[in-house]
């Protein structure tokens, strides 16, 4: 009897914790499966997307995609307490696996843009299958970072090497990263504000005008990126290494980290593709074809209507006149083409 108490007490616990754990990350994952949903969307409808460093970007996409349709919903299963015991490694490996592949393709990506901005004449080397095999290394190294806690022998070794692990993660997966992404936009800043661009003298002023507000964007989206890298990346790992040490009071400070670290998944279409002139025209493009598609279909609506009430009002019309005729003892009369007369007016029918 007691046992059954125990039971069904922590059951209850587990449903409350699941649906409080619902509540506040379900939206999240559907906000974050609809904006990455949307990069696959323009990137398959429009062909001039399938550059070599947007590839880049989609498979950043595939990875936010996947924080929002599988690791989000494997955490509220979780919560729940209705998963095995072995499918506990399968939250960390999922959530490592998609955190440090997040990590290094916003790394690359910033490694793009520094050899697109630094030394432009360098970057056509960037070729698409170059692209590729670095992307692929990208998702091996990351399995190979998840899958390293999962196959660790016993608890006393896997409780120590988890440490470790934890700590070379904070090291080569944020810090490392951080600072060359520190030194790649101040480095990248100080290439565009340096860059000569030639002007007209009536149109100086302008043009002044117009590269100070261009300075000022590529400020904002820098120290936007530097920001929300630092502020996503910096408190998971560290809490995550807090957390393997020992401090295990650690559980509202982890859930509020989790929310943090998945709202990465959502600024990162954000930051790193709408901000893309391309991608934001292609956007524009799909908007407008939708507007045409519905402007279209709403005026064949109202010309299918038209012709209709014109065709009722017609056989109303026959209709009134038939009856005057039939009252005045008139009959209409059969041509051979299948006119029908009445009056002075003939009209054509299939049948009398």
């Amino acid at each position: 009897m007691n046992d059954s108490n125990a039971t069904s007490k922590f059951l209850q616990k587990h449903s409350d914790f699941g649906l409080k754990t619902l509540s506040k990350f379900l939206p999240i994952a559907i906000v974050i499966v609809l904006a990455n949903g949307l990069v696959f969307v323009l990137f398959y409808r429009c062909r001039r997307l399938r550059t070599s460093s947007n590839y880049v970007l989609l498979s950043l996409a595939i990875c936010d995609f996947s924080i929002g349709a599988i690791a989000i919903p494997y955490f509220i299963v979780h919560n729940f307490g209705i998963s095995p015991p072995q499918m506990d490694y399968g939250v960390y490996a999922s959530h490592t696996l998609l955190v440090i592949s997040g990590a290094y393709h916003i790394l690359f990506i910033t490694g793009l843009k520094y050899m697109a901005t630094v030394s432009p004449l360098k970057h056509h080397l960037v070729t698409k299958s170059l692209v590729l095999k670095i992307v692929f290394g990208i998702w091996i190294t990351s399995t190979v970072f998840a899958i390293i806690p999962v196959v660790l022998p016993n608890a006393e070794v896997s409780a120590r090497w988890e440490v470790i692990h934890t700590a070379v993660c904070l090291v080569a997966v944020f810090l490392f990263p951080y600072i060359f992404m520190i030194y790649a936009y101040i480095a990248m800043f100080s290439a565009i504000t340096k860059r000569q661009r030639p002007s007209l003298i009536k149109n100086k002023n302008s043009r002044e005008q117009k590269k100070k507000k261009s300075d000022r964007k590529c400020i904002l989206v820098f120290v936007s990126m530097a920001i929300i890298f630092a502020c996503c990346w910096f408190p998971y790992f560290m809490v995550m290494l807090l957390f393997q040490i020992g401090l295990k009071d650690l559980l509202s400070v982890i859930e509020a980290v989790m929310v943090i670290r998945y709202i990465t998944s959502l600024a990162n279409p954000l930051l790193y593709t709408f901000f893309k002139r391309d991608f934001w025209s292609a956007f524009q493009n799909l908007l407008q074809n939708k507007e045409k598609v519905s402007s279209t279909s709403q005026k064949s609506q109202t010309g299918s209507l038209s012709l209709t009430s014109r065709l009722r009002s017609r056989s109303s019309v026959n209709s009134r006149r038939l009856t005057t005729l039939e009252g005045e003892g008139q009959e209409p009369r059969m041509i051979p083409n299948r006119n029908v007369t009445f009056g002075e007016e003939s009209f054509l029918t299939s049948r009398v």
